[in-house]
């Protein structure tokens, strides 16, 4: 699943400095927990758990979701969204190009 086209439900990270050591666990050819992505009805993918796990693969230079690296739920409630990866990342001041 392409990574820009998943929309964030969070203004910031929480917790920016786990970044490094999930980028590390990518690059060691590690996995991380499986990121909850909601489809509501409208077909549009967005973040529910995993903001840190999508924000490192996308740091870590992949642009895509591999399969068993998300769990994708179909929801009938929209959560509010805040753009996407690389805006969250302008946000938190981490800039936004890879």
């Amino acid at each position: 699943m392409e990574i820009q086209s998943i929309y964030v439900s969070q203004r910031k990270l929480r917790a920016p400095e786990q970044l490094v050591d999930m980028i590390r666990e990518l690059e060691d050819g590690g996995t991380l927990p499986p990121i909850v992505l909601t489809r509501d009805e409208n077909g549009t993918t967005q973040v529910q758990d995993g903001h840190h796990r999508i924000t490192a693969i996308w740091l870590s230079g992949r642009q895509h979701l591999r399969p068993q690296e998300f769990l994708l739920v179909e929801s009938e409630r929209s959560r509010p969204r805040f753009g996407t990866v690389t805006d969250l990342l302008c946000r938190c001041g981490l800039g936004g190009d890879s």
